[in-house]
């Protein structure tokens, strides 16, 4: 973003994704608020500290030895209805000499400003298939280059949110130094050359029948994480559904390069999480049990008074087949 995309834009509104939006919230203001007199023209309201008069006012307020003042709502989405409506008319008459910003993963202006003083960007959910390219982005903006193994690595080790992988080719970045080309080798010098405890990692544990380490990972991820086991559970099921997904398409004719695809697209992460040992230790009814089981388990999570910690213990042992039974 430049000061040329700002020029005739009086207000930005931020929606959807957290890391990419909060990312060009703070973009923006770098852009449009003069360092020099920052502190006289940037007023920053949260859904915690907002008063509506107050922005208001500071909208209409000429900037202070500077072009333009900028006002800025983090959480737009998480003030009262009403208030947002009220909020969202005094914007709509903001004037040239102000910028303001309104972020919030559901912020919508209404009534809206008028389209050609409107910019409105809305950040998708980055899912799997797409996050090679969006590392590959985040290492350019660093002036590197990635191998495709390197990728594979970091997601594998790292997991998938977006904030704790960028912290890492942040890492990884200072590590490489001068090299403009990052390799499998400068990743696991920094992540590890392992997985961490990652929800993934508990998924192919339990799909390897490594009961002994799922029950590790399960222990970790809960002390450390807390009032996440409805996440658990839907990422195992959505494990297995890849697992009978694989499966089926291998039994209706479809080669396993592209059947693959239903798990991971990458053969580099489909090798190194044994995936297809794990698709064929599994037959189709050991696949409805595991996913009845976890359907019955995500059922009873929302019960106040069952101790979830204990429920998710006992699911390990039910999940965990240690015997191969199943045909390939």
């Amino acid at each position: 973003m430049n000061a040329e995309e700002l020029k005739n834009i009086r207000v930005v509104q931020l929606s959807g994704e957290e890391f990419q939006r909060i990312e060009r919230f703070k973009e923006t203001i770098e852009c449009a608020a003069d360092k020099a007199t920052r502190d006289f023209n940037l007023d920053m309201y949260s859904a915690e500290n907002f008063d509506l008069a107050s922005m208001a006012a500071q909208i209409v307020t000429f900037p202070m030895m500077a072009e333009r003042r900028v006002v800025a709502i983090r959480d737009f989405d998480k003030l009262h209805k009403e208030t947002q409506k009220k909020a969202a008319a005094a914007i709509k008459e903001t004037p040239d000499s102000t910028l303001v910003i309104v972020e919030g993963e559901k912020a919508k202006l209404t009534p809206a400003p008028p389209k050609k003083h409107l910019m409105a960007e809305s950040f998708k959910i980055i899912y799997e298939n797409r996050l090679p390219s969006w590392i590959q982005d985040r290492f350019k903006k660093r002036g590197k280059t990635v191998e495709h193994k390197a990728i594979a690595l970091l997601i594998n080790n790292v997991g998938m949110v977006l904030r704790e992988l960028d912290n890492e080719i942040e890492k990884i970045t200072v590590a490489a130094h001068e090299k403009k080309n990052v390799s499998e080798e400068d990743v696991a010098s920094v992540v590890g050359a392992f997985k961490r405890d990652t929800v993934w990692n508990l998924c192919n544990s339990v799909g390897l029948g490594d009961f002994s380490g799922a029950v590790e990972i399960l222990t970790r991820l809960m002390e450390s994480e807390k009032n996440k086991e409805s996440f658990y559970i839907s990422s195992l099921s959505s494990h297995f559904l890849k697992i009978a997904e694989y499966r089926r398409q291998r039994r209706d004719g479809v080669p396993e390069n592209e059947a693959m695809k239903v798990a991971t697209t990458s053969p580099f992460l489909w090798k190194h999480n044994k995936m297809d040992v794990q698709t064929k230790r599994f037959n189709e009814k050991d696949l409805r049990r595991i996913l009845t089981i976890l359907t019955r388990a995500e059922s009873s999570l929302k019960k106040q008074s069952f101790d979830k910690r204990l429920m998710m213990e006992m699911l390990l042992p039910m999940l965990t087949v240690r015997k191969n039974r199943a045909g390939a």
